[in-house]
């Protein structure tokens, strides 16, 4: 076959929107989830560790407090990776789970840093009234703004599993409004694949979802059990399946296959920030061997996003990538 890419990468992405290599410095926002202050549940997600995807949480700081991380960081994020544009990423618990005018002073000190580019912040569909909502608005007809939303799934069952402490409406709300209010912010959908109680149409009906709210981007994650989570608990008083590389990827591909060539992939599979912590699946430790392993899969099964949806043109000639280029790309903390 022609050279083509398969899926349209992060990376790809990136370069067409900024013109340049572009990664994400990550900041904390001092804010938590209601799934952890006891509003919902005081454990968090059955999934999540107490770093709350790789930062933290704490006392709320204020705009200073946000740029000097991001002054201390950035340095070595340009130096290592050559990167010329830098978006500010907003990446633990709840970033959106606060006051509009706290949610302003730390979006806007963020933005005002010499260097970065715009914001990618991360929510759940939940956490998201009319007036952030706006504010977000507001802040993308001026800067580049990516909301980076936890939906998960949109299966109660698996919800429910998950602990989330929303259903699969809220997800459909948030993004109708989002759509209605909030035109110019870039939506970037987060899914994870392989809860047992997850259906077999799982993955087909999440691709059909996100077509019809014609997101910018999907971020993918396996579900990976690790220590310090209601996960490990669950997992070593009742061992439940946990998907192969092969059954995961078989997933993937019933994804991509139906979602828009329009959309980035930002992520195909999540990599274990500490290998000693994450009890299973055992290839969510080696990231390139897990990469390359996929990359074979989509290639004999000639996977190409978009072949079984309706948003034609599916391929996208734009030149094979090596197997590392388009990797999944971790965000880079310094």
């Amino acid at each position: 076959m022609d050279t083509l890419e398969r899926y349209y990468s992060y990376n790809r992405y990136l370069q067409n929107t900024f013109g340049g290599k572009t990664y994400k410095v990550v900041v904390a926002s001092g804010l938590t989830c209601p799934t952890r202050d006891g509003t919902l549940a005081k454990g968090g997600c059955a999934f999540c560790d107490v770093r709350g995807s790789s930062s933290y949480f704490g006392k709320k700081g204020r705009g200073n407090e946000i740029q000097d991380q991001i002054r201390n960081r950035l340095p070595a994020i340009r130096e290592r990776f050559g990167a010329t544009h830098f978006l500010a990423y907003f990446q633990s618990y709840t970033n959106t789970y606060s006051d509009t005018e706290y949610l302003r002073t730390i979006y806007e000190a963020a933005l005002s840093e010499p260097g970065i580019s715009g914001l990618c912040v991360g929510t759940r569909p939940d956490c998201l009234p009319d007036s952030v909502i706006d504010l977000l608005e507001e802040l993308a007809k001026k800067s580049y703004i990516s909301l980076e939303l936890g939906v998960q799934s949109f299966e109660n069952p698996t919800l429910d599993w998950l602990t989330r402490g929303h259903d699969r409406q809220s997800s459909i709300d948030a993004l109708t409004r989002l759509r209605a209010r909030a035109p110019h912010v870039n939506v970037c959908v987060h899914l994870i694949f392989g809860s047992p109680t997850d259906s077999i149409h799982g993955p087909d009906e999440a691709a059909e979802i996100l077509n019809s709210f014609q997101v910018e981007g999907v971020k993918l994650h396996q579900l990976m059990i690790l220590e310090h989570t209601e996960l490990a608990q669950r997992f070593r008083e009742n061992p439940f399946p946990i998907l192969s590389l092969e059954a995961y990827t078989d997933q993937v591909i019933r994804f991509l296959e139906r979602l828009s060539p329009k959309m980035y992939i930002e992520r195909l599979y999540a990599n274990a920030t500490h290998n000693d912590e994450c009890l299973a699946p055992d290839w969510s430790k080696n990231r390139w061997d897990t990469h390359n392993q996929m990359r074979d899969l989509f290639e004999s099964r000639n996977c190409i996003q978009g072949a079984r949806c309706n948003d034609l043109p599916i391929a996208m000639p734009l030149g094979t990538p090596s197997r590392s280029e388009d990797a999944p790309q971790l965000p880079a903390s310094g």
